[in-house]
């Protein structure tokens, strides 16, 4: 569900949280067994064998969470956006700050080629982040699917946020309002524009899934070093403050944005906490 709701936030992605959530690799795995043999399969065996072989049922899990955490925290995630601003984005600058220790734990950051794999990775975020936005007026069932296409590469990779990459193809706002409107009215005029989106997001992860897992079955730690710099490259666009407006007055004055900071961190501190008692029982 946390993957759902950080889709929804402009600035987070989803790759970030399955990667908190040591459920990145599998995420991806699972994404590439989606193949016509591997279904007749799961059907023709032992169903129950096959799902877990495959790993569908962690993809079912993962895609059940993400759809019913949309559809019920849309509204409360658009209107928090809205009202606390300052306060969502400080919870999610911490819960990503702190995350980094965690993946990179395994990796060297001083050996040459993934150092400058790492910067490279930095500049590269910054520089996406830093796009203008699009200018179009008119939203076409093309510029639709096309926008779930590129919103979804944006969705697997960790610091590249879906949500984002909407506002600069200036979609956001549109696809948000069309869901908001379908949930309340259920008219299929609503449902039309949210169905082609979609279908274009399951195009575009079933797509891009496949070079992901070819890059981290071949050059796995260049891989995870270059997703940590996209993660990094990220966080000045999620801290809810102009750095230029830091001070003691200042800090005092927004304390309870920086206690939401500290509660992402502890989040991220217990979440691993508890996905290593699962795995030692």
């Amino acid at each position: 569900m946390l993957m759902g709701i950080s889709d929804l936030i402009p600035g987070v992605s989803g790759g970030t949280i399955a990667l908190i959530t040591g459920i990145y690799n599998d995420f991806i795995h699972s994404l590439n067994n989606i193949k016509l043999k591997n279904i007749i399969k799961l059907f023709k065996g032992n169903f129950l064998t096959n799902l877990t072989y495959f790993k569908f049922d962690i993809l079912f899990t993962i895609v059940l969470g993400i759809i019913s955490s949309i559809i019920i925290f849309s509204q409360i995630i658009s209107n928090a956006i809205d009202i606390h601003p300052t306060k969502v984005f400080s919870f999610f600058f911490g819960l990503i700050l702190a995350s980094i220790p965690y993946i990179i734990r395994d990796i060297s950051l001083f050996k040459i080629k993934n150092f400058l794999i790492f910067i490279a990775s930095i500049i590269l975020t910054t520089a996406i982040l830093n796009l203008g936005y699009f200018e179009n007026e008119n939203n076409t069932i093309f510029y639709i699917f096309f926008s779930g296409f590129i919103c979804s590469c944006a969705m697997i990779l960790p610091g590249i946020s879906g949500a984002y990459i909407l506002l600069i193809l200036n979609s956001y706002d549109f696809i948000l309002q069309k869901l908001n409107d379908f949930l309340s009215n259920f008219e299929f005029e609503d449902f039309k524009w949210i169905l082609i989106f979609i279908v274009g997001i399951i195009t575009g992860v079933l797509t891009f899934s496949k070079f992901v897992k070819f890059l981290l079955n071949k050059f796995k730690e260049a891989t995870i070093v270059s997703l940590t710099g996209l993660i990094i490259g990220s966080l000045p666009e999620l801290y809810p403050h102009k750095l230029e407006n830091l001070s003691t007055v200042f800090f005092m004055e927004n304390l309870t944005d920086y206690i939401y900071m500290i509660i992402g961190v502890l989040f991220v501190i217990l979440l691993n906490r508890f996905f290593k008692k699962n795995e030692a029982n």
